[in-house]
């Protein structure tokens, strides 16, 4: 084949790749949705029941804390996936631009390793939590954990495609091109 071709064709299967991780992603976003409006509803249900019927619904408080920790890991994936974590930008736009590339590869390799220590550590919490159960569910204490690992997975695929240049970032190149150097 040509060579314009097989570029034309590696830059296509890039593209279908990073859509299909966004594909992802957005379930992952709306999920988060759904479980926010699911811990409103059910938290605003139980102080109704407890101040006009002196009910409480046992598991509420038990599902309104997994329905939490979901949200929090899977934002984490998601703020990979859009660059939002932290950054002193105005700092390292002071530095050439072969440095500000360096730091931000980096800064990549520091959340991709923070990102296998999650998917590890997950992995081995939610095999621990299997063999006990939470009181008022009685569902094993491994769903607790089992938002660990995924979003470990997703932080660790996001990355490595971001660092073969496959996934792309514009906060990333507007840090590195020093758009916020002032």
């Amino acid at each position: 084949k040509h060579p314009k071709t097989r570029r034309r064709y590696r830059l296509l299967w890039k593209e279908k790749l990073d859509s299909f991780l966004g594909y992802i992603f957005h379930i992952f976003e709306w999920g988060v949705r759904a479980l926010l409006i699911f811990i409103t509803l059910l938290i605003s249900m139980q102080v109704f029941l407890r101040a006009a019927f002196e009910y409480s619904i046992p598991w509420a408080e038990e599902v309104s804390l997994i329905a939490f920790i979901y949200i929090t890991f899977f934002t984490l994936a998601i703020g990979v996936r859009y660059d939002l974590h932290l950054r002193v930008q105005l700092f390292v736009a002071s530095f050439p631009m072969p440095v500000r590339k360096a730091i931000e590869v980096l800064n990549n390799l520091i959340l991709l390793a923070i990102s296998v220590l999650m998917l590890y550590t997950g992995i081995k919490l939610t095999l621990y939590g299997v063999a006990s159960i939470m009181p008022a569910t009685r569902w094993p204490t491994s769903v607790i954990y089992f938002p660990t690992p995924v979003a470990g997975l997703m932080c660790c695929i996001h990355l490595v495609l971001r660092l073969l240049g496959i996934a792309h970032s514009d906060v990333a190149d507007n840090y590195i091109k020093g758009a916020f150097k002032e």
